[in-house]
């Protein structure tokens, strides 16, 4: 038995683990909040916030009437890392080319995600990233401008780790995703960043940056041309190299 647990992630392991130890699958119901509180020794409150991470990384899903369900075995909850340092962990060297940082970007639809007024001033960076010279991805940040004021980010040092730089100003180096991907055909603009033909198919990546307390940072769109670098979207991703 758990008796104390000095963090909210640390419990998020544990009801990991042991789902994964009582042979949960996909579509399994997770006990109650209760009995969890119960049986690892914390408040209801702390294991509601467990799992509201676990949600918020699409691992679980709360449904009225029924409870709480797995989505998917908690075996598959993989540590992802950001593009850089995926290229780095294939020997090869991650660069970045065409940075483009643009304030003042008025875009309603976009603000909305991140939970900001709709008129409220945003940050849009893009970036191609490269491994040994070659285009891999074309990548698109947005970002509330009045949440970064206090950070006073020098762009002139981006190195294209958009993950590094939440990290570095967060404290945090554990993100929470939720990602959603798609197949799309490169347009004029993505295939002069990517050096491919307009039409190529692109792997394309929506994703919300969450905190650990789940306050969105960022709202990122990756397209990325097939067969160059595998794809870790699950749950969360972490800064620094993979583990």
């Amino acid at each position: 038995m758990l008796k104390q647990l000095p963090t909210v992630e640390r419990l998020r392991e544990a009801l990991l683990a042991d789902m994964t130890g009582r042979g949960l699958g996909a579509g399994d119901r997770v006990p109650s909040e209760g009995t969890l509180a119960k049986q690892f020794g914390v408040s209801r409150n702390t294991v509601r916030e467990a799992m509201i991470q676990l949600e918020s990384e699409g691992m679980v899903a709360r449904c009225h009437g029924v409870g709480t369900i797995l989505r998917r075995a908690p075996d598959t909850h993989v540590r992802s890392v950001a593009l850089p340092e995926v290229i780095r962990s294939l020997g090869k060297t991650p660069g970045v080319e065409q940075i483009a940082v643009e304030e003042n970007v008025n875009a309603p639809g976009v603000a909305k995600m991140l939970r900001c007024a709709p008129a409220e001033a945003l940050i849009r960076t893009e970036r191609v990233l490269t491994a040994d010279g070659q285009p891999v991805a074309f990548v698109i940040d947005h970002l509330s401008q009045d949440r970064l004021k206090s950070w006073r980010i020098d762009w002139s040092q981006f190195d294209g780790n958009m993950i590094q730089i939440l990290s570095d100003h967060t404290g945090s180096e554990r993100f929470l995703q939720n990602s959603s991907v798609s197949a799309t055909l490169a347009d004029a603009k993505m295939a002069q960043r990517l050096k491919c033909d307009i039409g190529t198919a692109l792997i394309d990546i929506s994703t919300d940056l969450f905190t650990e307390k789940v306050e969105i940072l960022a709202v990122t769109r990756l397209y990325i041309l097939p067969n160059t670098v595998p794809i870790g979207i699950a749950g969360t991703i972490h800064a620094g190299k993979p583990a």
